[in-house]
C-alpha cells in the first residue's frame, strides 16, 4: 500500500472532529495546510515504526542463519554431501531475505528523511 493510502482525508477528520464541525474541505486552503501538517506527523511516526520492525525481522533472520550456517560446516565435516548441500540452499534462501530486508530497511530510512 502506498504512503498516500495510508493516511486519508477521513482518517484526518477522524483525528480532528473541529475540521469536521467546520465542514473544512480537503482542497481549501486551510484544508490542506491541516491535512499535510497530520500527514507528514503521522508518516514519520508510520516509517519509524517500519524501520524498527525492519531491524528485529533482520536480526531474527540473521540469527537463524549463523545457526543453519553451523548445520552447514557440522554436515560437511560429517561428509554428508547430499544434506549438506540442502541445507546450503536454505542458507542462501535466507541471505536472500536479509538482503531483502536490508534493502526495504533502506528504502524506509530514505522516505522518512524526504518528509
Amino acid at each position: 500500500m502506498s504512503l498516500n493510502q495510508q493516511y486519508t482525508w477521513k482518517d484526518f477528520l477522524r483525528e480532528h472532529p473541529e475540521h469536521k464541525q467546520k465542514k473544512t474541505k480537503r482542497t481549501s486552503p486551510e484544508g490542506k495546510k491541516a491535512f499535510e501538517a497530520a500527514f507528514k506527523a503521522y508518516i514519520k511516526k508510520y516509517l519509524a515504526g517500519q524501520v524498527e520492525r525492519f531491524g528485529k525481522q533482520i536480526a531474527k533472520a540473521e540469527q537463524t542463519g549463523k545457526k543453519q550456517a553451523a548445520a552447514v560446516r557440522e554436515l560437511r565435516k560429517a561428509k554428508k554431501w547430499p544434506k549438506a548441500k540442502l541445507a546450503q540452499e536454505k542458507t542462501g534462501r535466507t541471505d536472500a531475505a536479509i538482503s531483502r530486508l536490508k534493502k526495504q530497511k533502506e528504502r524506509a530510512t530514505a522516505a522518512q528523511k524526504s518528509f
